[in-house]
C-alpha cells in the first residue's frame, strides 16, 4: 500500500450523469478537472440503468423547436412536482430545476443526442419531456466530457474526504486496481456519488449506490437533509430469485400506462381502497405504500409480495407491446435480460409475484440552488442530495435535476477553485483517513463483510420500507446500534490480496451503511405521520400539521437529528 499526491482543481466524486456534466462545465470554465469513479465509468452507477427521461414543460421544449403542449408551463411543472412530493420539497432547488432544465435539454439538442418526447406518466398533468436511454445518455456524456479534456481515475473507491480546518482539500480511498490507498488533492470537491439504495436487499439500483457521498459529507460538516425518504419501485419482480428487484412488470404495466391489475392473495384489487379512480396508475410512493401494506396485514404472496396480472387483456396487447416501448426489443430484451419466458407465462394466464424495491434517495446531503453544502470547498449534485423532490418524485424528475444541478456545481466549484487555491498539499487528518480506510485489511480474524452487509440490508428492509412503526424503527436502531459496537470492529478481509479485494470493499461500504442507516431511522423516528414514501402504519391519519425537514449532523462525534420549517416561497400549501 502506497500513498500518492495530485492536485487538480476540481475533483469530481461519481462517473454518472450529474458527475460527468459538472466535470464537463468545471472543464469548460477552464478548470482541471478530475472524474473519480468507484467502478468504470459507463458500465457503473445508476445512469445507465435509468429510464433516461428527462421532465422539461411543454413551452420550454417548444421554445426548442420541438413539438410539445402548449399549455404545459414551468408553473404546472412545479405545481405537479411540489405536489407530488406531498409540498416537504425545497421550492427552491425545484424551482432552479424547473428553469435551467430547458438550457440543459438545448444543450443536448445540440451535440446531437437522439430522444423521443415522452409520453404523460402517473403524477405529472401534461406529456411533459423527453426520453433518452440511460446507456445512451451515460455514452454521450462520457464523450462530451473526454472530448472537453477531462481526466479520470476509475475503480477508485472514495473513503474520505481530506480537510484542512474547515476546508475541503480533497479525497482519500481505496484504488481496488492496485490496493493503494490514495490521497488526491483539489481546490474544490464536488459529491455526485448517486444515492445508497444499495443498502437494501430489494432493489432495482446497482450496488455501487452505497452511501458514500453522503458518509464523507457529513463527517466534513455537512448536514444531510430528509434521509429517511426512500422512493420504491412498486411492481418489481418478487421471484424468482436471480430476477429479484428486476423493474420489468413496472415497464410492461402501470409506468407505460398498460391496465394491469394488482391484487391480493384473495383476488381483491386492493387499489380501489387507495386511489379508485387512477388504481394501478396512481404515484408510485402510493403504489408500493398499498402494496406493502397488503404483506403487513398479512394478504400478500408466497415470497412477500402481491400479484400482478394482465390475464384480462387480450393477448394482441401484450404482442403489440415492444411496438410502441423505448425499452424492450421485439424479442422481448430488456437491458439485457430476456424477458420471454415471464411474458410468456404471462400469456398463459398467470399472475406473477412483484414487491415495492428501493429505487430512488430523496434524501441525501443539503445543498442550496447553488449546489453549496455549507463546507468550504464542497459542492453536491445529483442523487446524492436531498429535498429536491420532497417525499415522493416525479419520472423524468431525477434527469432534469442531475443535468442543471452538475451545471450548477461545475460551474461553482471552477469558480471557488479560481478564488480559494489551497497553498499545499497538506490535510489536518490524513493520517486518521488513511488508518480508517486501511484497518478492514489489517485485521486478520473476524467477521465476513459481506455476511454484516447482509444483516444490515435486511434491517433496512424490515425497518425502512414503504410501510413503517415505531416498534420497528425502534427496534432496528437498538439493533444497529449493537452491531456498530460488536460486528463493525470486528470486520476483516479472508484474503490477503491488495488488488480486487472484495472483503475490503465491502467492509469500506459497511461503514458508510451505518451512517446512511443511522441516519435514516433517526428521521423515521422524529416524523410520526404518514407523508409520501414515509408511511406509518401506525399513523395512517392524514397529516395537515406544520411540516418540517430532518436535518443530521454530527455532533460530538454523534449524529444529531434537528429540524427546520419548510419553506413555501413560489407555492404556498393549501
Amino acid at each position: 500500500m502506497s500513498e500518492s499526491s495530485s492536485a487538480w482543481d476540481v475533483i469530481v466524486l461519481g462517473g454518472g450523469a450529474a458527475g460527468l456534466v459538472a466535470a464537463f462545465h468545471a472543464r469548460q470554465a477552464g478548470a482541471s478537472v478530475l472524474v473519480v469513479n468507484k467502478g468504470l465509468v459507463g458500465r457503473s452507477g445508476a445512469t445507465i440503468t435509468s429510464g433516461g427521461g428527462v421532465s422539461i414543460a411543454g413551452q420550454s421544449l417548444r421554445a426548442l423547436g420541438l413539438e410539445a403542449d402548449a399549455s404545459d408551463t414551468e408553473e404546472r411543472f412545479l405545481q405537479d412536482t411540489i405536489v407530488a412530493g406531498s409540498w416537504l420539497n425545497d421550492q427552491q432547488l425545484v424551482e432552479s430545476m424547473v428553469t435551467g432544465v430547458g438550457e440543459e435539454v438545448g444543450r443536448l439538442v445540440d451535440w446531437g443526442i437522439k430522444f423521443t418526447i415522452n409520453r404523460r406518466a402517473p403524477g405529472h398533468s401534461s406529456g411533459r419531456g423527453i426520453h433518452v436511454s440511460g446507456v445512451d445518455m451515460q455514452r454521450a456524456l462520457t464523450r462530451i466530457a473526454v472530448q472537453a479534456g477531462v481526466s479520470f481515475r476509475e475503480d477508485f473507491q472514495s473513503t474520505q474526504l481530506l480537510r484542512r480546518g474547515a476546508e475541503v482539500v480533497g479525497v482519500l480511498g481505496l484504488d481496488r486496481r492496485t490496493g493503494a490507498v490514495d490521497s488526491l488533492y483539489g481546490h474544490s470537491t464536488v459529491i455526485a456519488t448517486g444515492g445508497a439504495t444499495s443498502n437494501w436487499s430489494l432493489r432495482t439500483a446497482p450496488e455501487e449506490l452505497s452511501g458514500e457521498g453522503q458518509r464523507m459529507a457529513v463527517e466534513a460538516g455537512a448536514t444531510l437533509i430528509d434521509m429517511e425518504m426512500t422512493q420504491f419501485l412498486p411492481c418489481c419482480l418478487a421471484a424468482p430469485a436471480i430476477w429479484r428487484g428486476l423493474q420489468f412488470p413496472w415497464i410492461l404495466g402501470p409506468q407505460s400506462g398498460v391496465h394491469a391489475w394488482l391484487m391480493n392473495r384473495f383476488g381483491e384489487r386492493f387499489m380501489a381502497r387507495w386511489d379508485p379512480t387512477r388504481m394501478e396508475l396512481a404515484t408510485r410512493d402510493m403504489v408500493s405504500a398499498a402494496c406493502a401494506t397488503e404483506v403487513y396485514e398479512g394478504r400478500g404472496s408466497p415470497n412477500g409480495g402481491v400479484y400482478l396480472s394482465w390475464k384480462h387483456l387480450p393477448n394482441d396487447i401484450i404482442d403489440h407491446f415492444p411496438s410502441m416501448s423505448r425499452n424492450i426489443s421485439a424479442d422481448w430484451q430488456w437491458e439485457g435480460f430476456d424477458m420471454t419466458p415471464l411474458v410468456e407465462r404471462i400469456k398463459q394466464g398467470y399472475a406473477i409475484e412483484v414487491a415495492p424495491a428501493a429505487h430512488f434517495s430523496l434524501g441525501g446531503v443539503r445543498v442550496d440552488r447553488g449546489t453549496h453544502t455549507g463546507v468550504p470547498g464542497l459542492f453536491a449534485c445529483g442523487e446524492a442530495t436531498g429535498a429536491m423532490h420532497g417525499a415522493n418524485r416525479l419520472s423524468g424528475n431525477a434527469g432534469a435535476q442531475v443535468l442543471v444541478q452538475g451545471r450548477v456545481a461545475g460551474l461553482a466549484a471552477a469558480h471557488d477553485a479560481r478564488q480559494r487555491r489551497a497553498r499545499d498539499r497538506l490535510a489536518d487528518n490524513h493520517g486518521a483517513a488513511f488508518s480508517a480506510t486501511v484497518a478492514p485489511f489489517e485485521k486478520r480474524d473476524g467477521i465476513a463483510p459481506f455476511e454484516l452487509k447482509e444483516q444490515l440490508s435486511q434491517l433496512a428492509e424490515t425497518s425502512l420500507g414503504p410501510v413503517r412503526t415505531a416498534e420497528s424503527i425502534a427496534q432496528a436502531q437498538t439493533a444497529l446500534a449493537d452491531l456498530k459496537n460488536s460486528a463493525l470492529p470486528q470486520l476483516a478481509c479472508r484474503t490477503r490480496d491488495l488488488m480486487w479485494n472484495r472483503d475490503w470493499s465491502d467492509a469500506l461500504e459497511c461503514q458508510a451503511a451505518f451512517t446512511v442507516l443511522e441516519s435514516a431511522l433517526l428521521g423515521a423516528a422524529g416524523r410520526e405521520h404518514s407523508i409520501g414514501a414515509h408511511q406509518r402504519h401506525d399513523h395512517k391519519a392524514t397529516y395537515s400539521g406544520p411540516l418540517t425537514h430532518s436535518l443530521i449532523r454530527f455532533d460530538a462525534g454523534k449524529l444529531v437529528r434537528h429540524t427546520t420549517p419548510v419553506a413555501f416561497p413560489f407555492l404556498a400549501r393549501p
